[in-house]
């Protein structure tokens, strides 16, 4: 049969996001795009078209996505149509829920992967297609059944063969002459899947008397005992004992094979043959309410591979691919026949244990696991080297739901990660509540820093005597959307970064997004003269690839690379002294600028000033909001900003925020400032705005409050 163009309904409120959908689906072929921009609209396209998926954007005014999904699911035409739920949201367990909750069968967050949203609507075209091609057969099986094209035999009251059409004989693979007179139980025994009967024959045509027709699938045995599944239609011309019977038959080993098939697709992982998410979750409900029934115990183990990504960006997709093959065959080999494995996602496995004695067991396989994917992989000639850490929740007689068991594991696993990797962490009470909220904030942190979600603001530095902006300080802040209702202070998140390898990937982000913003500016002389600060860790600057990284990350950028300045604050130098100074050197002889940050709270500051190229040095914000109010720190400023300028440093003082601050740090010769009295931190596309003398002209000292108040 020729197919019909699958068709792919695509609901996204934003045009520019329906024409990214649509461009990354133009490759695949024997498809048909269809946009709806809202539900509403979606919901009308559904009237007069069947579509094979349905790709539906959560976030959309007057009708959200969870709504339209649970409308469709609930039509009878539609109910089986799959849908995907695109969000911006982290795809945290409780709207993973929701979204199965109202009918969708995946869940993808954007920005989205190409590769993977291709992957997956290629499966679900060729669900579709498949479901296509079985339901051609359905309807023409009953057009053959109408024109007797199917096998039809017709049986006396002793189950012997009165007369046979030739499908039939060519069905039972001999002739006419050969049938007639033999027994119905001689060819048709009882499937395997199907209760036995002593009589089968017997046991049809009671069922075919009873009930008028009655359908039975058994299995066809003909010449050197090859068997056929085959579907039986009997029917009794009479309701008497001794009435014939007619049978109507037809081979459906094609087409339970195609049936498997689409139940294998829709449950199991194309890649590694594992569950899939919606499988998984379902597998795990089940356990659970099996164990509260049997008062048994299920443990749930989450597997993360390590540093995954690096191999994948470093060696390729293929050679990751075949990782994750690898590693779902050495799951397999560790687990027992009736343990579960599944591939939430990416490089996320999880593993369902039932019948544990105690969580003891869950950590033994556990241990297992992790040994096992630390051997070295063969792969494509190449060894490659891969671990993976492991959270552990429990519940002991089903006591738990799967949402408190699924964040359970997902906490238990990111200990594992902060706690040095290749490593497993048993979720337990003791895990006190500020913990549970770091490793679910270090969870979404690294999930944000995998799709570059971070935003960026900028701090205006002020210049009294240039009277303009000269600068801007990079300050990294939390995604307003998809990462919780409220965004995360940068005290909270950044610790935590600091603490695990992701302040290294935070800090090759920002730094890329500044100089993204700095290359920009040097199409304009209105902002040719900015710079931009960014702040380097103490972990970041004692990286052995710290120089490295750097020169990666600013290879694809053009600009003056004096405009750039690195900030560190005198933590960096508490270890690794000499090390840091040469790398420090290194950056100068790059051309860079470098400045120290909250001058005067550290350990030994003047020291530091003889052993540092330094550039800039930044007056704390402690010092800054206690001038006027005491003599003694504007002694102190006044000493710093001297100690500076004989150094041959420029001054910035931060954190002046109000007028009598700003009028002490002046008097005291410093005339670069930088705080919210100027400008609170903003993203980039509002510093054209800000430093545009025709849209915020200073013409003295007495106007400064009509830039904050414009700014804020």
């Amino acid at each position: 049969m020729e197919l019909q163009p699958s068709k792919i309904l695509v609901v996204d409120d934003f045009r520019h996001n329906r024409i990214a959908l649509t461009k990354v689906l133009q490759p695949l072929e024997n498809i048909e795009l269809v946009e709806a921009s809202s539900g509403s609209e979606a919901l009308a396209k559904l009237i007069n078209n069947e579509f094979a998926l349905i790709l539906l954007d959560v976030n959309m005014p007057n009708m959200d996505g969870y709504e339209v999904a649970e409308l469709i699911s609930s039509t009878q035409a539609h109910k089986h149509t799959p849908i995907v739920m695109l969000t911006a949201h982290d795809s945290c367990s409780k709207d993973i829920l929701r979204a199965y909750e109202v009918g969708a069968i995946d869940y993808l967050t954007k920005p989205i992967e190409s590769t993977i949203l291709l992957n997956k609507v290629k499966q679900f075209v060729k669900i579709s297609q498949l479901q296509a091609k079985t339901n051609y057969l359905r309807s023409e099986r009953e057009v053959i059944l109408e024109a007797a094209g199917q096998g039809v035999i017709k049986f006396n009251s002793e189950g012997k063969v009165q007369f046979i059409n030739s499908k039939a004989c060519q069905l039972l693979h001999s002739d006419n002459d050969r049938l007639l007179g033999t027994q119905f139980n001689l060819w048709f025994k009882t499937a395997e899947t199907e209760p036995s009967y002593d009589d089968l024959f017997l046991f049809l045509r009671t069922q075919a008397n009873a009930q008028g027709i009655f359908q039975q699938r058994v299995t066809l045995y003909i010449e050197d005992n090859k068997t056929h599944l085959v579907e039986l239609t009997c029917t009794s011309a009479k309701k008497q004992l001794d009435a014939s019977m007619i049978v109507l038959f037809q081979d459906i080993s094609d087409r339970m094979e195609m049936e498997n098939r689409l139940i294998h697709l829709a449950n199991y992982d194309t890649l590694t043959q594992l569950c899939n998410r919606g499988s998984f979750h379902e597998q795990l409900t089940r356990a659970l309410s099996r164990a509260k029934r049997v008062k048994s115990t299920v443990a749930l183990l989450f597997l993360d591979l390590d540093r995954f990504k690096q191999i994948n960006d470093t060696m390729g997709h293929d050679i990751g691919d075949e990782l994750l093959k690898g590693v779902a065959q050495r799951l397999r080999l560790i687990l027992r026949e009736s343990d579960i494995a599944g591939r939430l996602g990416g490089d996320e496995f999880a593993i369902l244990l039932e019948d544990c004695h105690c969580s003891a067991d869950a950590e033994l396989v556990a241990k297992k696991l992790i040994d096992s994917i630390a051997k070295p992989f063969l792969l494509q000639g190449k060894e490659i080297l891969i671990e993976t850490s492991i959270g552990i929740s429990c519940s002991d007689s089903g006591a738990h739901s799967i949402t408190t068991l699924l964040k359970w594991a997902d906490i238990a696993l990111y200990a594992a990660k902060t706690s040095g990797r290749n490593c497993h962490q048993l979720f337990v009470p003791a895990m006190s509540a500020q913990a549970q909220k770091h490793a679910l904030i270090q969870s979404k942190l690294s999930k944000i820093i995998e799709r570059d979600l971070l935003d960026v603001h900028y701090q205006g530095q002020y210049s009294l005597g240039e009277k303009r902006f000269v600068g801007f300080e990079a300050l990294v802040r939390w995604p307003r959307n998809g990462f919780g209702k409220t965004p995360i202070s940068p005290g909270l998140f950044i610790p935590i970064a600091e603490q695990s390898h992701l302040i290294h990937k935070l800090g090759v982000q920002t730094l890329v997004h500044a100089c993204r913003l700095l290359q920009s500016w040097q199409a304009s002389k209105l902002t040719q003269h900015l710079t931009i600060a960014v702040n380097l860790s103490a972990k970041q600057i004692n990286s052995k690839d710290f120089l490295s990284t750097i020169q990666t990350a600013l290879n694809e950028f053009n600009f003056p690379r004096e405009k750039l300045t690195f900030e560190l604050t005198e933590t960096a130098f508490l270890e690794n002294t000499e090390d840091v100074v040469k790398t420090l050197v290194s950056l100068k002889e790059m051309g860079f600028m470098l400045a120290l940050d909250d001058f005067g709270t550290g350990y030994s500051s003047l020291s530091y000033l003889q052993k540092l190229p330094l550039d800039i040095l930044k007056i704390d914000q402690c010092f800054v909001q206690r001038l006027g109010q005491c003599k003694k720190t504007s002694a102190l400023v006044k000493a710093i900003i001297t100690i500076a300028q004989a150094h041959d440093m420029n001054v910035v003082a931060e954190g002046v925020e109000t007028k009598l601050q700003l009028d002490c740090i002046e008097q005291l010769g410093c005339s670069k400032i930088q705080g919210y009295y100027f400008s609170k931190p903003i993203p980039a596309d509002l510093i054209g705005a800000l430093i545009d003398p025709q849209v915020f002209p200073i013409k003295s000292k007495t106007e400064h409050s009509h830039l904050k108040s414009k700014t804020n």
